[in-house]
């Protein structure tokens, strides 16, 4: 059976009396694109230091292109990608002198290396300042230089720490079509990100941690369609304010006399167009919705901004 790029078993992580990681249970396919959602001190940095073995599990096992992290770190970094939450490029160096560097690291021959980094200099839009000292980039060209720099090797595996951060709105927008390309070309990726909008068109599958613990993985679309179930409601008559409705349901009011439903439990749509009725409320009609991934990260972290 394939266990996936990423394979987690009860991974835990402490530091003093503080539980950073609790018992995390996770498999990530190959070639799939993985968000990793959550608020600040959730537990997702310390998860991707895990990933790539700069720090060794307190309890449980970590398994990475199917290799331990920490018996076998030098072999996982080799063969992955990562941008940590400190990007680390060279200062008194160039885009150019960074992203050659990197190449003689990873033992690429010349002509491969010169190609490789002209080619990802332009797909990361830093061509033109490519003879420039990083010294007066941007936080923003910092970040793009560091994931040009992960992709340098080619990896089997791309570990990505908030890689938009500091990114104006055109550039996230250049982060994200550059990750849906590599996602075309099979790259399984692990991306920890605060926008959720993002991680919606991005990946493929997410998972939502608060606390050290994953509330929920599933596919963006539907990972909340069992906690948060929602549909439009076309009603005639008295509106829906005041309407005892089955536990755990509510109606927002939206315009043109329609209302919003959601509901804990999708069964429960016919107890409330049955409450409605009751209530001399007419439901002219019901219209399944998709529930946002931002409503269903609200829902499960009870309202803390994502990071």
């Amino acid at each position: 059976m394939d266990e996936g790029v990423i394979a987690c078993r009860g991974l835990s992580r402490s530091f003093g009396s503080h539980q950073a990681l609790s018992g995390l249970d996770l498999t990530v396919p190959r070639g799939s694109v993985f968000g990793f959602l959550g608020p600040n001190g959730a537990g997702k940095t310390t998860t991707v230091r895990l990933l790539v073995g700069l720090l060794a599990p307190t309890a449980g096992s970590v398994a990475v292109l199917g290799l331990d992290p920490v018996a076998h770190g030098g072999q996982v970094r080799a063969r992955c990608g990562v941008m940590l939450d400190q990007v680390g490029v060279y200062d008194r160096l160039t885009a150019q002198q960074n992203l050659e560097f990197a190449a003689r690291v990873a033992r690429l021959p010349p002509r491969v290396a010169r190609e490789r980094v002209e080619a990802l200099l332009h797909r990361v839009e830093l061509w033109d300042r490519r003879h420039d000292h990083v010294s007066g980039f941007s936080k923003g060209m910092r970040q793009k230089l560091g994931l040009a720099r992960a992709l340098i090797a080619e990896p089997d595996l791309l570990i990505l720490d908030e890689p938009t951060a500091g990114l104006d709105p055109a550039n996230i927008v250049m982060v994200r079509d550059l990750l849906l390309s590599l996602a075309e070309e099979s790259l399984s990726v692990f991306l920890c990100t605060h926008l959720l909008a993002e991680a919606q068109r991005i990946c493929d599958t997410v998972g939502i941690l608060q606390a050290g613990r994953l509330l929920a993985v599933g596919a963006p679309g539907q990972i909340g369609q069992q906690g948060l179930p929602a549909a439009r409601m076309v009603l005639s008559g008295a509106d829906g304010r005041g309407i005892r409705l089955p536990a755990g349901a509510a109606l927002a009011p939206l315009s043109g006399g329609e209302w919003r439903v959601t509901m804990d439990d999708a069964a429960d749509i016919e107890g409330v167009v049955a409450a409605l009725v009751q209530a001399g409320v007419g439901v002219r009609a019901v219209i399944p919705e998709a529930v946002s991934l931002e409503e269903t990260y609200l829902k499960l972290v009870g309202g803390d901004g994502p990071a």
